[in-house]
């Protein structure tokens, strides 16, 4: 695992969290503490829930103040209900902060738009990066630049979310019209004259990407699933997986060992899809949880 990425850093303190909230705390204030620059405000927010349920309250606030006060951050404003900061739902000051933060939230989403990076096909071929919850478009392109390398023969692009989760970071919704973007994004470079069109999704943005191959026309030549949450497979298993067979999709399921959330899902989908004959590989990666391995595969 890399353990320089946030994400990994936050995915070991759930981990922790798991056995003892405090030793969780000091471990996530430690990283944090030798690298802030390297931390945004998902960590703040860890270490705010961390600290309010191993009873600490007044760190929690501290933590929370550093991130809406002095950082200008933000965050939707449901993650602020959490049960590990319900000693502070009285507190003034947490008041205080959580209005603020709600109002920047609903600004934020006011203005918000879908962004699709690609302008043009540059490359041969067109891998089509999709994020998950609490990410963006540059982290995608960044998880997932090590897949393509440093080929000439890949254009990697992304689309980021309008649906805004906390600063800086995009959030889908399991409904359907949240995926019409990444749909509409497929449609339009399916008529680019690209050699072969790669589609590569994370947790949320795994979802995504099934939706679009299931209810419109969008397709890829390759559909590459990592750590995938997919609730549209519990009720929509008939249509997807004759959707991949009949756009003679090739389908990568890639889950961590440790993913107890996603596991069962990633493993009904292998079932399904092999069960109807599809070009379907399942890996099971050894000691990850909700993350991308520490040595990328390759197309």
């Amino acid at each position: 695992m890399n353990m320089n990425k946030e994400s990994d850093i936050l995915e070991t303190t759930l981990a922790i969290a798991e056995r003892q909230y405090l030793e969780a705390y000091h471990f996530l204030q430690n990283a944090y503490q030798e690298n802030p620059q390297n931390y945004g405000p998902q960590t703040l927010y860890f270490l705010a829930c961390l600290s309010g349920g191993a009873n600490m309250p007044e760190e929690a606030l501290g933590w929370l103040r550093k991130a809406i006060r002095d950082n200008k951050w933000w965050y939707r404003p449901e993650v602020l209900d959490d049960d590990d900061l319900t000693e502070l739902k009285n507190d003034k000051e947490f008041l205080l902060l959580k209005t603020i933060s709600n109002e920047r939230y609903v600004q934020a989403a006011s203005k918000s738009k879908v962004l699709f990076s690609w302008k043009k096909k540059t490359a041969d071929n067109l891998f089509l990066a999709i994020h998950g919850n609490t990410q963006n478009g540059q982290i995608a392109r960044t998880d997932w630049e090590p897949i393509v390398g440093k080929s000439a023969e890949w254009q990697i692009e992304t689309v980021q979310s309008a649906e805004p989760d906390g600063y800086g970071t995009y959030r889908w919704s399991y409904d359907m019209t949240s995926y019409l973007p990444v749909a509409h994004s497929m449609e339009k470079v399916q008529k680019e004259g690209y050699h072969k069109i790669a589609c590569g999704g994370f947790s949320a943005g795994c979802d995504m990407l099934l939706r679009a191959i299931a209810f419109t026309s969008a397709s890829c030549d390759l559909l590459i699933l990592q750590s995938p949450w997919i609730p549209v497979l519990q009720e929509h298993t008939e249509a997807l997986v004759r959707a991949i067979s009949q756009k003679n999709i090739e389908l990568r399921i890639y889950c961590g060992s440790e993913d107890e959330d996603c596991l069962p899902l990633a493993k009904k989908l292998y079932a399904e899809g092999k069960n109807a004959g599809l070009k379907v590989t399942f890996t099971i990666q050894a000691n990850n949880r909700h993350q991308f391995p520490e040595k990328m595969y390759h197309l």
